[in-house]
């Protein structure tokens, strides 16, 4: 039997009443909490409750290298406010903080350890952002079952909650099973099966569709290794993909992807991969040859 995600209630206090100000998120039925707020409104933000009490904390700010859109370091604190009072000292990359603790208190030393342990080991493994830490500490096995499993669900309840709050480190890709949450009809089958992207170009093939996060570009794509005229930004990206054994050769005119991988936008996939720019938009067709401009412009014209 499978479970089927439900909708979910979710409550944002704008402890300021802006949007861009202290933001306190919380989940009905959920003891935990998230405290977000901007490095300039640090000195309130620390007068808070929040802050003076035990969990994990993730800073986040512009990666200075560029390889990677933002970067992140992520800590824990008995009592958080002294860790990141020496974070504004010591780190200057910052410009954004998140705080992971519980109302009452409950989570005790050996609780945020392993959070903080499973939220560098899932950074790193996302590959979305560079990651400041330079060891992930060995915390796990160090809880009982019960309590791993009460960790667990912690972290499935502030996984949910981060990307509200533009915190998307930690999204390991899993590619969506059609089959997870119910009978497939045909015509959802059709539907699906639309999602699918292919390009084919000089040495260049690819299959991948457009995900929440950008656009997903499925393991054991050929990519070109010769390079054209090319956007910096992407550029830069390929660099960092092949440095980590993402894209990894396997001739003397071809890379390989080696996992999928989710680009910011079909542009930046397409042109990563034939190395070169181009548009995503077009270049990217379905099993009927529609590109995804054709496809968007289609459904924009389509009656409600």
């Amino acid at each position: 039997m499978t479970t089927q995600r439900r909708g979910a209630s979710i409550r944002i206090f704008l402890i300021d009443g802006t949007p861009q100000g202290m933001r306190l998120v919380e989940r009905i039925g959920w003891t935990g909490c998230c405290l977000g707020f901007s490095r300039s409104d640090y000195g309130r933000a620390r007068q808070r409750e929040e802050m003076q009490r035990s969990g994990v904390y993730v800073l986040v700010g512009a990666d200075p290298q560029g390889a990677r859109p933002v970067r992140v370091y992520i800590g824990e604190g008995e009592e958080v406010r002294a860790r990141l009072d020496s974070h504004v000292k010591e780190k200057d990359f910052w410009s954004s903080a998140f705080v992971l603790s519980t109302k009452d208190d409950s989570l005790n030393k050996a609780h945020i350890r392993y959070l903080e342990a499973r939220l560098i080991a899932m950074a790193q493994a996302a590959r979305i952002a560079a990651v400041e830490n330079a060891t992930s500490p060995a915390a796990l096995g160090r809880l009982s079952e019960p309590e791993t499993a009460d960790m667990e669900s912690y972290l499935d309840e502030a996984l949910v909650l981060l990307p509200l709050l533009g915190v998307t480190a930690f999204e390991i890709y899993d590619e969506p099973d059609a089959s997870a949450s119910a009978p497939v009809t045909k015509n959802d089958q059709a539907q699906i099966a639309g999602k699918r992207y292919r390009l084919k170009t000089q040495l260049t093939e690819a299959e991948g569709y457009s995900d929440s996060r950008g656009f997903a570009v499925l393991a054991g794509a050929l990519a070109r290794r010769e390079t054209k005229v090319m956007v910096a930004g992407y550029e830069r990206v390929r660099e960092e993909l092949i440095a980590e054994g993402i894209l990894v050769g396997v001739n003397e005119q071809q890379y390989r992807l080696s996992r999928t991988f989710i680009f910011d936008s079909p542009s930046s996939a397409a042109s990563v991969l034939a190395g070169g720019s181009k548009n995503g938009r077009t270049e990217w067709k379905d099993d009927q040859g529609r590109s995804i401009k054709d496809n968007e412009e289609a459904t924009a014209a389509s009656p409600v």
